[in-house]
């Protein structure tokens, strides 16, 4: 989860013909409503104060934009669009808690998938689109560190550039990074960023790692607090705008009706009320095709497993205290795991199972436990037994309940949680307008678009936003924090109507939805193969 779940978007059979994907995409993970989490997510402890319901209040009758989702696609989107547009009435709705899904349980990385990539996608969309997307992605770390900046949350989100390590345990695996590394730094020149390589003994012993270690490839990365980013956003626009924008939790969407001759907007029927809009935002990522049952198939849901874990006594000099970020890459057919850690407290650190776990989705949104087995012994072995050293001990204060004390393990293993990502079947995330085919509703009429009033005259004086209708960004295949927050800001801004000509510098226009993308999505599907991992590249 974070973003270092799905690196290449070609898919390579792992199953028989059998359906044992179908039912690891399908019996186990349910495509309707977010559900109530079984595993409590480490980051969410202390819990922010707006992640519980604010209060009681009824849902408005009306707002100018509906918000469905609070993770960091809808931060994105809500911080851009009350910054950017006019007196806009926006309402946020969340099934659960503010950033109870994805976002607030995902690993922290933001560690965008370049080389690995690149000469797949050359290939897919040619030269000039596989560089605009890597650099799209590359754009997010950046983005990220300006946005904590100005919020003036940079220490409390402990966002910051870390060294980005893809570590291989596999020769040939190893050999094939370093051919595919050539040709994106060719291709891409100086845009390509800095990447070091390190082989056999040098690699073990710069980053202190297991003598099973064959090499290393290092760059630049980012890693961060994802659910203080979202939920310190969120409660500043709470605060900034308290006429404009308001949060209403454990109101899921249960569906949406098109406009009618009595009513000219779409009508969201909600566990909280009813409320009117013209313009509905569908920011629930793997969740999305359940208000739009024609991405179900384009848009599939996934179930990760994440943990936090209490480094040996020996790590630090590997991971440098949070300084560093690991993908751990074993043959091609095996996968890949990913680690951050943290700056502070414990040291924890942040252990994702990249692949294990998407053989083994447990029933009831519980993580599987092969996936659990798997992460809970596998970093000792990655970095040896030398490096990882003893056993830590607990060393929480147990004065300090807020931190959850009582609620976490107190061997190794701290807390262990799984969480639901989205695959795009196509690889590409899913950004724009919704076309009404596509949605399968008509969207409202134009007349029905927020306006402005002059205050002396009363007359209308300029429409809002763009023309009414639906907006999506989901589909991110486990690339989060390098898709979502830019995805997010530019469908905010082409709902305000505004000018694109810099927005299209910089996203791809192959995120767009249209019909004929969804009709090939959907021909793309096979139930029997698993859509994931940047471990493909590297495959014969």
């Amino acid at each position: 989860m974070g973003n270092c779940v799905s690196r290449s978007k070609q898919p390579f059979p792992v199953f028989s013909s059998s359906s044992s994907a179908e039912k690891n995409m399908g019996n186990h993970i349910s495509d309707g409503l977010p559900i109530a989490e079984p595993t409590t997510s480490f980051w969410t402890i202390p819990a922010a104060p707006i992640s519980k319901p604010l209060s009681q209040k009824n849902l408005p009758s009306h707002a100018d934009v509906v918000i469905i989702g609070s993770g960091i696609s809808g931060a994105s989107f809500a911080r851009t669009l009350l910054e950017c547009g006019d007196c806009l009435h926006v309402v946020m709705l969340e099934a659960q808690d503010v950033c109870s899904g994805a976002t607030g349980r995902n690993g922290g990385h933001i560690f965008p998938a370049t080389y690995h990539d690149y000469e797949d996608l050359k290939t897919r969309v040619g030269e000039d689109m596989a560089k605009k997307m890597v650099r799209f992605r590359k754009a997010h770390l950046d983005e990220i560190l300006a946005i904590t900046a100005e919020e003036s949350i940079t220490e409390y989100t402990q966002c910051r550039a870390v060294e980005g390590v893809d570590v291989y345990f596999d020769k040939p695996t190893f050999k094939e990074a370093q051919r595919k590394l050539q040709v994106y730094q060719c291709d891409m020149g100086e845009y390509a960023g800095s990447y070091t390589c390190y082989e056999g003994l040098d690699a073990q012993e710069r980053f202190h790692l297991s003598p099973l270690a064959v090499g290393c490839i290092a760059t630049r990365a980012g890693a961060i607090h994802p659910y203080r980013l979202v939920t310190s956003i969120l409660s500043r626009l709470l605060t900034d705008y308290p006429k404009e924008f308001e949060i209403h939790t454990h109101a899921p969407c249960t569906s949406i009706d098109e406009p009618t001759s009595s009513c000219p907007f779409y009508r969201l029927t909600t566990a909280r009320g009813v409320i009117t809009t013209p313009h509905v935002v569908h920011l629930t990522n793997a969740y999305a095709p359940a208000l739009l049952p024609a991405l179900k198939k384009a848009i599939l849901p996934i179930r990760e497993t994440m943990t936090a874990q209490r480094p040996g006594r020996n790590l630090h000099a590997s991971t440098l205290h949070g300084g560093r970020s690991f993908v751990f890459f074993d043959s091609p057919r095996k996968g890949f795991d990913y680690l951050t850690q943290l700056p502070e407290g414990e040291h924890e650190l942040m252990f994702g199972a990249g692949f294990e776990s998407r053989m083994d989705g447990g029933a009831n949104a519980m993580y599987g436990v092969h996936s659990a087995a798997h992460v809970g012994g596998a970093m000792p072995i990655y970095f040896g037994a030398e490096s990882w050293g003893a056993e830590a001990l607990p060393t929480t204060p147990a004065d300090e309940p807020d931190v959850g004390v009582g609620l976490w393990a107190e061997g190794r293993v701290k807390a262990i949680w799984s969480g639901l990502l989205s695959e795009s079947t196509d690889g590409m995330p899913w950004v724009g307008n919704v076309p009404v085919n596509v949605a399968g509703r008509k969207a409202p009429p134009a007349s029905s678009a927020p306006s402005a009033l002059n205050s002396s005259t009363r007359k209308l004086k300029s429409v809002l936003t763009a023309a009414p209708g639906e907006w999506i960004a989901a589909g991110y295949s486990g690339e989060g924090m390098v898709h979502a927050w830019l995805s997010s800001k530019a469908v905010a801004l082409m709902l305000l109507g505004e000018d694109l000509t810099e927005v299209k510098t910089w996203l791809p226009e192959l995120f767009s939805v249209t019909e004929d993308r969804v009709k090939m999505a959907k021909r793309t599907f096979k139930p029997d193969v698993v859509l994931s991992g940047k471990k493909r590249v590297f495959s014969p």
